[in-house]
């Protein structure tokens, strides 16, 4: 489904699980699409979870924006205007971590509990960035949002190859030659993993998405973390390299009403295996 929002650029949104149910906006992950809310409809279906998925600028059909956390937020609280949704939980994965403590931040009112699901803190300030990543943020930050996305395209179509001219067979056998890591949470879950895979082979077709991500919570954060008044669950994987506990320590360190829990396993363990127990606490 599309939104014209008000400034006319367009906002594509999906609705997963219970209808009539509790409602929760998602935050996919980077990258991905309001799509991958697929892979934790059945976890919301049964937690009684109406599930509010969207596709962030430059993602799926959403029109691509500068960078910024903020300005996600305040497209998000016109959509649940328009669906007539007046207070919501908020569930961030991975990526989609930090669009949910802005969007707690941008609009208190509407937000009982938010849930980051092995989210990204500051590369500013954890490190991680590459040479270009770093050149790409610092002309973000002087406004050459243009010349800072042209910076990271190539580095985008490097990680993710051409996937606007692959096949979904194609891109599953580039990047997934073996199906999924026997460690993580899709090895047994044949049906959850093709639905990621095939999201991500959508999130790719152009990289706008990725790169506006990655310009947005590399480098300085427009969102003031000691202003979200309401409570934080915290969910980090001890073994996930992709993103370390360091940056649930680095958030809780900032959030007045933070809980940071610590489990077994890497990220798609918290991402997407711990989605049951993200819903039961939304809605809690």
């Amino acid at each position: 489904m599309e939104l014209t929002l008000a400034d006319g650029r367009v906002l594509e949104h999906l609705t997963f699980g219970a209808p009539e149910g509790a409602p929760v906006v998602l935050f996919p992950g980077t990258p991905a699409t309001a799509a991958g809310g697929a892979v934790v409809a059945e976890a919301a279906a049964a937690a009684g979870v109406r599930l509010i998925a969207t596709s962030r600028p430059g993602y799926g059909r959403s029109t691509t924006s500068p960078p910024g956390l903020v300005a996600v937020a305040r497209d998000t609280v016109e959509l649940l205007d328009a669906l007539g949704v007046a207070r919501v939980g908020v569930h961030g994965i991975s990526g989609g971590g930090p669009y949910a403590l802005a969007l707690a931040a941008a609009a208190p009112e509407r937000v009982d509990r938010v849930v980051v699901s092995a989210g990204p803190g500051s590369h500013l300030d954890l490190g991680g960035l590459s040479e270009t990543e770093a050149a790409a943020v610092r002309l973000s930050q002087a406004g050459d949002h243009d010349d800072a996305a042209r910076l990271l395209h190539p580095e985008a179509a490097e990680q993710f190859g051409d996937a606007a001219s692959m096949s979904l067979a194609d891109f599953r056998a580039r990047h997934f030659p073996a199906g999924p890591p026997p460690d993580s949470w899709f090895a047994d879950r044949p049906g959850p993993f093709e639905l990621f895979v095939a999201d991500m082979h959508r999130a790719v077709q152009r990289p706008d998405g990725y790169v506006r991500d990655n310009l947005s919570w590399c480098g300085p954060w427009d969102v003031d973390l000691a202003a979200i008044t309401c409570p934080v669950l915290l969910a980090y994987g001890r073994d996930d390299p992709t993103v370390p506990a360091a940056h649930g320590e680095w958030l809780a360190a900032r959030l007045p009403h933070a809980e940071l829990q610590l489990h077994p396993g890497g990220h798609g363990d918290v991402t997407f295996g711990l989605a049951a127990e993200a819903y039961e606490y939304l809605t809690r």
